[in-house]
């Protein structure tokens, strides 16, 4: 068992439903999601208006005060923050996609985040848990075998103890429900129960509205009056309950209740946003990690992942230019065969037989079959498979609902690839 591994067992965590589908595909789309997320809040920030302030309004905070000034002021100048943003988008794109050296990447990515929020926070205010979160999260991730899937370069896959991908995505969830659970218990204990009485969540609008922001709405103004201070008390004591039962979220199994509780996650973070301009978007998309991202994926591909041979004719130019490609792109796991002479001359010289010679397909079929085993190749498989007039995703319950619901139990034979032509 690997230590991360070990670690949720101790903690207890080893019987609870959250992940319990876990894959590499699932951790690798959570990698995907928090890099992006960083690349989005980079690209987006106005840092470069910084550059107006005097410089000596700048203060540094903990062991960023062991730079030399002289550096922060090279820094704080249109073209070394021009470069602080593009080096660290550079690197969160390459550690994003996969390439080789990506965990590397992720390291001095994070290290410079710190620079950053240190540059965008040295004027004024402090470091809340908008960032922190991410960052926190971003830290773990680097320990976790992130990289085993929907990576440009990767070696081949090695053998990974049981539970490892579950474990990893677990660790990653925890940072966010023990960001919730603490900050509703910070609230709770230092104001309440009087913060929930007496209109304290419409008080803070009209002073968040008062002040200058980036968004430029005043929506939070039209809700002033008398009339709304239950209602924004009930919604600031309803968020924070929320908050405080966000351990909830490791022993629910995919549903309605599930969903339930993500929604209300991001329904108290857009009213805070609306009401208050304060932006915690990339909390909203962190929710996302308490679900299976890769469900849609493998419910794409169910029914198409069966062992099996493509069989070409070595006298059609077409076929021998789509063993080609499977071989180039297929690292060994689908083997290409010589057409045997029973087989006639097929449409377009292919056909795909399952193992066992139980069901075969021909042409179109064949190499879209052939395609849907090639990593990386699904949704064009799905594409042409579509043309083709098969059906692969037969189950009348769609991908996406099914990522947040769960699979059911598909009736015999739904797995099969196709019918006997």
């Amino acid at each position: 068992m690997s230590k991360l591994g070990a670690l949720v067992r101790r903690l207890g965590l080893d019987n609870v439903p959250l992940h319990a589908t876990a894959t590499a595909e699932s951790l690798a789309l959570a990698r995907i999601l928090m890099l992006a997320i960083w690349i989005v809040y980079v690209v987006q920030d106005p840092v470069q208006s910084l550059t107006f302030l005097p410089q000596e309004l700048f203060h540094a905070f903990g062991v960023f005060q062991l730079v030399p000034g002289t550096a922060w002021a090279a820094l704080l100048t249109p073209t070394g923050l021009f470069a602080l943003k593009s080096v660290l988008i550079g690197l969160f794109a390459w550690a994003m996609f996969g390439f080789r050296g990506a965990r590397v990447a992720a390291a001095v990515a994070l290290a410079l985040v710190f620079v950053y929020l240190q540059v965008k926070k040295g004027f004024g205010g402090h470091w809340d848990h908008r960032e922190m979160t991410l960052a926190y999260a971003h830290f773990l991730l680097l320990f976790t075998p992130a990289w085993d899937a929907f990576a440009v370069s990767r070696a081949a896959r090695r053998p990974r103890r049981e539970g490892v991908y579950r474990a990893s995505l677990i660790a990653l969830s925890l940072v966010v429900i023990i960001q919730y659970f603490f900050i509703g218990a910070a609230r709770t204990f230092i104001g309440g129960p009087g913060i929930f009485l007496d209109g304290s969540l419409q008080n803070w609008i009209i002073n968040r509205n008062l002040r200058p922001n980036p968004f430029g709405f005043d929506l939070g103004t039209a809700f002033l009056a008398e009339v709304w201070r239950a209602p924004l008390d009930l919604l600031f004591l309803g968020g924070t309950l929320l908050e405080l039962v966000a351990f909830i979220v490791l022993f629910l199994r995919p549903g309605w209740l599930k969903i339930g509780f993500a929604i209300g996650f991001a329904v108290f973070h857009a009213s805070i946003f609306l009401l208050m301009n304060v932006a915690f978007l990339e909390n909203i998309v962190l929710i996302l990690l308490f679900f299976d991202l890769a469900a849609p994926w493998r419910r794409a591909r169910r029914g198409h992942n069966a062992p099996g041979v493509l069989l070409v004719d070595r006298a059609r130019p077409a076929a021998l230019e789509v063993a080609a490609f499977v071989r180039r792109f297929g690292r060994g796991e689908l083997p290409v065969r010589e057409m045997p002479a029973s087989f006639g001359s097929p449409a377009g010289g292919l056909a795909f037989q399952l193992a066992g010679g139980s069901d075969v397909v021909t042409g179109q079929r064949a190499r879209a079959e052939a395609t849907f085993r090639v990593p990386g190749f699904l949704w064009l498989a799905l594409w042409r498979t579509r043309r083709a007039g098969d059906r692969p995703l037969a189950d009348d319950r769609s991908v996406f609902a099914a990522w947040f619901l769960g699979p059911r139990v598909a009736p015999p034979g739904a797995d099969e690839l196709v019918s006997n032509d």
